[in-house]
């Protein structure tokens, strides 16, 4: 178990914040999927994948417990990454990205470079 960063309720934003993405087309992919599952298992707190998924949670909900311009970028660039892991980004999912984005108080720019910034990121790793 590692030590995290994050208090409990930041997680929980985390993973279903990444949870409302990941089923933005109806059901996550499994590659999504997993990488909830290894941020859960990465930062070592006691949110349950129940926790994670459960119903009736948005963007507004994510802010509201990530208050901070820092996690609040962090989430975006996982977001955005987690909507590579399946090799597709739909318009579903770029939709609610850009509900996250509203909800942040981003600004097209910003969100464009965290977007770009993302699609860096190396996902085989994970899988």
């Amino acid at each position: 178990m590692a030590d995290s960063l994050l208090d409990p309720q930041e997680v929980e934003a985390f993973a279903r914040g990444l949870w409302v993405l990941a089923t933005a087309d109806g059901e996550a992919h499994p590659s999504e999927q997993a990488l909830i599952r290894e941020f859960l298992a990465d930062t070592g707190n006691t949110v349950s994948w129940e926790q994670a998924t459960a119903p009736d949670f948005g963007p507004s909900d994510v802010a509201i417990q990530l208050e901070s311009t820092f996690l609040r970028r962090v989430f975006m660039k996982a977001a955005v990454a987690l909507v590579h892991a399946d090799g597709v980004y739909t318009d579903n999912e770029r939709r609610v990205i850009g509900e996250f984005a509203e909800a942040f108080g981003l600004s097209h720019t910003e969100f464009g470079e965290l977007e770009q910034a993302a699609k860096m990121v190396d996902l085989t790793a994970a899988e």
